[in-house]
């Protein structure tokens, strides 16, 4: 009995060893480390209310990676510097504008993004086109609902007063990457689209609005990044106060880079104008105006910021996927009326009147029709 006995434990101390043995190599294997994101997009099915004070939601869940995307390692360096290559050695102001698009589309393929460019005919009928670089993550809920992140894309200018618009398209390609490698897709659409103007100064964003007219009921926000290579710390509202509540709530995840200054005037220049003219809600990134004025932009940079323009990216992208995944939108789209109404209290009609633009306004050519 006890040999037996000593048989008997000397074979039940082998038994896990025998056990596994018998066990494939596979099954054996550590279990696999969960999807980080996985949460998230189980949560991106469910139908929260972005950012609310009273619960973890789909926007704090999401930002944190987005804003992770934005200031970790990423192409924007290398984009900005093949965007200086690209614009260097030619003689006319065509080439250069065909070069940073074809820059643009590039980076917007490398970044995952299906991009493509848009041609529109003159607005004065003539031969020359006009032409933006868009690029689109549809949202998962309403994909014919859509905010817009944009920015100016134009030729590299070296002369007095000019203009470094090469961050902020940068930043917009960089944006659009960085929710893209989330897996995550808001309610709405987020357009990412990049404007240039002609050589006489008209904006495509112009052009790019008369051609989406038919969209426009469907338009959320427009936001569109004017840094001038500096850091952006406010929004300009563009004559719309009562969108405040709902923007510092798309911010609420990036409270701490302190952009949640706020400016209610309108900007006539920048390239969200034309929304405004169609009654959408226009916010544009800018720095403090005490720091930069509206009236005389900083001088073009050598070399751009690119912590800057990295946190230009983090807050951009946070801000149109916070928009975009409200189920209400910031305002209405405005009448014709209200819109007139805007332009009137704030000075923007004098300022139109001054620059020849009133006209178009009043004849239906630029703006809403009645």
């Amino acid at each position: 009995m006890r040999v037996v006995m000593r048989l008997n434990r000397f074979s039940l101390s082998l038994l896990p060893i025998f056990l596994a043995a018998c066990i494939p190599a596979a099954a054996q294997l550590s279990p696999a480390e969960p999807d980080p994101l996985a949460r998230i997009r189980d949560a991106a099915k469910s139908n929260v209310q972005a950012c609310s004070a009273t619960a973890e939601t789909l926007c704090e869940q999401v930002a944190p990676k987005i804003i992770e995307n934005a200031m970790g390692e990423s192409p924007l360096a290398e984009n900005l510097r093949r965007f200086s290559k690209e614009t260097k050695g030619h003689k006319t102001w065509d080439s250069k504008e065909a070069a940073v698009i074809a820059w643009a589309v590039a980076a917007f393929r490398s970044a995952g993004m299906d991009a493509h460019v848009e041609k529109y005919a003159s607005h004065n009928g003539g031969p020359a086109e006009q032409e933006t670089v868009v690029a689109e993550i549809r949202g998962r809920e309403n994909p014919d609902n859509w905010v817009l992140l944009g920015a100016r894309l134009g030729p590299h200018a070296h002369d007095p007063g000019a203009v470094d618009y090469s961050c902020d398209a940068a930043a917009v390609i960089e944006a659009a990457r960085d929710i893209q490698l989330t897996g995550v897709h808001p309610r709405q659409s987020i357009r990412f689209v990049l404007f240039t103007r002609d050589s006489r100064g008209v904006p495509s964003s112009w052009a790019y609005v008369r051609s989406h007219r038919s969209e426009l009921d469907h338009a959320r926000a427009a936001i569109v990044i004017r840094s001038d290579c500096s850091r952006v710390n406010e929004y300009l509202l563009n004559g719309r106060p009562a969108m405040e509540p709902g923007v510092r709530e798309a911010l609420k995840p990036i409270d701490s880079f302190g952009a949640n200054h706020f400016d209610f005037r309108p900007l006539l220049e920048a390239d969200n104008f034309d929304f405004l003219l169609e009654g959408v809600p226009a916010l544009t990134a800018f720095p403090l105006l005490t720091t930069i004025s509206i009236d005389s932009p900083a001088p073009i940079r050598e070399s751009a910021n690119i912590a800057d323009v990295k946190r230009n990216t983090a807050i951009a992208a946070v801000t149109a996927f916070g928009i975009a995944e409200r189920a209400e939108p910031l305002g209405p789209r405005q009448s014709r009326a209200e819109i007139e109404t805007l332009l009137k209290t704030s000075g923007l009609e004098l300022q139109m009147k001054t620059a020849g633009l009133w006209p178009l306004w009043e004849s239906g050519q630029r703006g809403r029709l009645p």
